[in-house]
């Protein structure tokens, strides 16, 4: 059922008048404000210009009259006073100018002689006063506020007398009030009766649109389209309101439809952006998920056409997708493995089985990248082939593994058959030494090399187990450096001299360059001594007889240290390698001198503990190498005070003690006290703790050598006994055991032992420090 809104004619009256003048609030959403706007506005703009204009014009022509009737009275004060400034009649001139009192728009009149001073003046009361001086004497008019100021100049005869000056009101501030309320009035009057002509034009014109604008109002609003508009009259604008009407019935009858419509859709459309949602949300997941595997994951259709792979695969071999979907990547795969592979993804497609396969991939970088692709299946209900799913394995690092695992297991391998035949070496010939010295009819010269022989190969036994020891303890990190002031000529020298038997048994020529001046070093001297060692050692094995070999001392940078040969060299692709552990330059097989592989790694790491560095280099194979120590440049120290040692009573140098041997070891107690007793030291032994506590108290000796692992008391007990007693508060205590560990020698500390030697002792590290000690008593 319709409902219409229905319009009234009505005659203009005060209430519409207000509602228009309202509408102008808001003049884009009424057509009747417009129609208002526009005559009020049009009225008031021409209202306006027209009284600008008239006011502008007669202030102008006020402006002109005023300053022409003040020229006239100057003109005829002018020449009233001439003949007074002519003759100097001052009261005449002050007469003539107190007769302008009459005109009260006169404030004030001066008149002014040749030089400009003032002669004569009239002001009225509370005018500011005049200028005492005029120094201009054209004649000139202006305005300053509401007042205007003219002066004229004097005359007679063609000569200047002087100058008449007069000041005036300009009173055009009254002028313009009025001309503004004649021109209020006139605008009121005027809008007025615009008004009344714009209630007759929205009467006429307005009033059947507003109807029709109310009625569209209405409906957007409320969505209600069956609110009709009232028909007025039949001209074009009833023509206007029975075609909107139509309109609405037309848009009802769709409206209504398209809402049953839209109901229908809006719930499906709800529906399915749900699902899209789910859709997005996994496959965000899958995505992610499949972007965290190194190389991503790989889709396939049922013809075996790549339709999907990772951003990270493509990035790897520098294809986009449609690349890849049109075989590409086949072409990015390694020549040895590109047959096999596409020959089994075919069969694979084919027999629809799961895909496993490694291969490898030419990157972006130009480095071939192993890969392994594992892919499976993908089948509807009906069990039919849809395509395959998989991913893409990043397995370099395996690889790697693989192959450090496989090298270490080959160098693990060597470094035990080398350390077995390294070890059993030594045991034939002090095997055969024995059996000489046990057979009665070897003589003293046979026996004695004998002898020789065993002492030499115990030595290089004990090398070895020193050298083991000391690479564990440098791959743990708990080798300790004992640095203490060493020159480092006699540094070189020393590592030289246990190196020259090889030397000189090779026939090597042996050349030494070092620093003609003294250069202290503040070093583990039995540390650099033994890398340096090893590295002439080395050469000495690697260069066959007859061959040079130099060693260069230089200061610079760094302290260097620098080994030469003119033996078999290195390969480039061998140094990288040649500090590694059980790295070895060529098999033991092919060079009898071979060692285990680690004596390379051993001075690296010694070296390293100093805060220096070892550098390798050759020109390659058979023309022989270097090997350079650099030990940083703090190392260098002045040379330490040279201690004289105390003399005797005979006036001659102290350089034997009384010494104490405790070990249960009766053969190696017994052997060490011989060997000191030629040495020219007094030895007692002992061959348990309490036994050598008593000896001590009674000879009261001066060193003690003491076994750790003894019986009853051990070494670290009867050290600290001897500690406690007044004869051995300042007694050497030296610590003979196997242990050498890092805490072993911390025990050996703790219980006051001044020095820790390891089984097997060098006899000559004993000799020097009982010597050393003995010329500090």
């Amino acid at each position: 059922m319709r409902t219409s809104a229905i319009t009234r004619r009505s005659e203009p009256s005060p209430q519409s008048w207000w509602r228009a003048l309202r509408a102008l609030k808001s003049p884009r959403q009424s057509i009747p404000a417009k129609f208002l706007a526009l005559v009020l506005g049009i009225t008031a703009v021409a209202l306006l210009l027209a009284g600008v204009a008239m006011l502008s014009y007669d202030l102008t022509v006020y402006r002109r009259s005023w300053a022409a009737d003040l020229t006239t009275q100057a003109a005829i004060l002018a020449r009233s006073t001439a003949p007074a400034l002519a003759f100097d009649d001052r009261p005449t001139a002050q007469l003539n100018l107190s007769a302008l009192q009459a005109r009260e728009e006169i404030l004030g009149a001066a008149l002014y002689g040749r030089d400009g001073m003032l002669y004569a003046r009239y002001q009225r009361s509370n005018e500011d006063s005049l200028p005492a001086q005029l120094s201009v004497s054209i004649p000139a008019t202006e305005i300053a506020g509401n007042k205007l100021e003219l002066t004229h100049r004097i005359e007679r005869n063609g000569e200047f007398l002087g100058t008449i000056y007069l000041r005036a009101r300009y009173d055009v501030t009254g002028r313009v009030k009025a001309y503004i309320t004649i021109f209020a009035l006139v605008t009121a009057v005027s809008l007025i009766a615009a008004l009344v002509l714009s209630a007759v034009l929205q009467r006429l014109i307005t009033a059947p649109l507003n109807a029709v604008a109310s009625i569209a109002r209405m409906v957007i609003e409320s969505r209600d389209y069956s609110r009709r508009a009232l028909k007025i009259n039949n001209d074009e604008i009833g023509v206007m309101v029975d075609a909107f009407n139509s309109m609405l019935d037309e848009v009802q009858t769709r409206t209504d439809a398209l809402e049953k419509s839209n109901s229908a859709l809006q719930q499906e459309i709800t529906t399915r952006q749900d699902v899209e949602s789910a859709l997005r949300a996994s496959e965000k997941l899958y995505r992610a998920i499949g972007e965290s595997i190194d190389y991503g994951v790989w889709v396939c259709d049922a013809a075996g056409r790549n339709i999907y792979v990772s951003d990270s695969f493509l990035q790897l071999v520098g294809l986009n997708q449609d690349q890849c979907s049109n075989k590409g990547w086949g072409e990015a795969l390694h020549p040895d493995d590109a047959a096999a592979t596409i020959a089994d993804w075919t069969q694979c497609v084919q027999t629809g089985d799961s895909w496993y396969r490694e291969h490898r991939f030419m990157g972006k970088d130009g480095v071939y990248h192993p890969v392994l692709a594992r892919g499976v299946p993908i089948r509807d209900d009906s069990g039919e082939l849809l395509g395959w799913a998989g991913i893409n394995l990043d397995i370099s690092r395996i690889k790697l593994t693989e192959e450090a695992l496989r090298d270490a297991d080959r160098r693990k391998d060597e470094f035990l058959a080398t350390l077995a035949h390294e070890l059993r070496n030594p045991l034939a010939p002090i095997r055969h030494a024995t059996k000489i010295l046990d057979t009665s009819v070897a003589d003293e010269k046979q026996r004695s090399w004998a002898r020789d022989v065993i002492t030499r190969q115990v030595q290089h036994m004990s090398l070895l187990l020193d050298d083991l020891l000391d690479v564990s303890r440098i791959t743990r990190g708990r080798l300790e450096l004992k640095r203490s002031g060493v020159d480092l000529v006699a540094l070189v020298n020393s590592a030289i001299e246990t190196v020259q038997p090889l030397v000189n048994a090779r026939r090597h020529s042996l050349q030494v360059s070092l620093p003609e001046h003294s250069v202290q070093l503040q070093v583990d001297a039995l540390r650099i001594s033994q890398a340096l060692s090893n590295l002439l050692t080395n050469a000495a094995k690697y260069t066959d007889d007859g061959g040079t070999i130099t060693v260069t001392a230089t200061i610079d940078e760094y302290v260097t240290i620098a080994v030469h040969d003119t033996g078999i060299g290195i390969s480039t692709a061998a140094i990288p390698k040649i500090f590694d552990m059980f790295s070895q330059v060529e098999s033991v097989v092919d060079r009898s001198q071979g060692g285990l592989g680690i004596g390379l790694a051993l001075v690296k790491g010694l070296v390293t503990a100093h805060g220096g560095f070892v550098v390798a280099k050759s020109e390659g194979l058979g023309r022989g190498s270097t090997f350079s120590i650099h030990l940083p440049h703090s190392t260098i120290v002045p040379a330490p005070e040279r201690i004289e040692p105390t003399q005797t009573s005979d006036g001659t140098k102290a350089t034997a003690c009384k010494v104490l041997i405790a070990d249960d070891n009766r053969d190696s107690a017994l052997s060490l006290g011989m060997v000191l007793e030629m040495s020219g030291h007094i030895v007692h032994v002992a061959h348990t703790g309490r036994e050598a506590l008593t000896i001590g108290a009674r000879e009261k000796p001066d060193a003690c050598i003491l076994d750790i692992g003894m019986p009853e008391l051990n070494g670290y007990e009867t050290a600290r006994h001897i500690r406690r007693e007044v004869w051995g508060s300042h007694a050497l205590l030296i610590a003979v055991t196997g242990w050498g560990q890092s805490d072993d020698k911390e025990k050996a500390r703790d219980a006051g032992f001044d020095r820790h030697f390891t089984k097997p002792v060098n006899l000559s590290e004993i000799e020097r420090t009982l010597e050393q000690f003995a010329k500090r008593l």
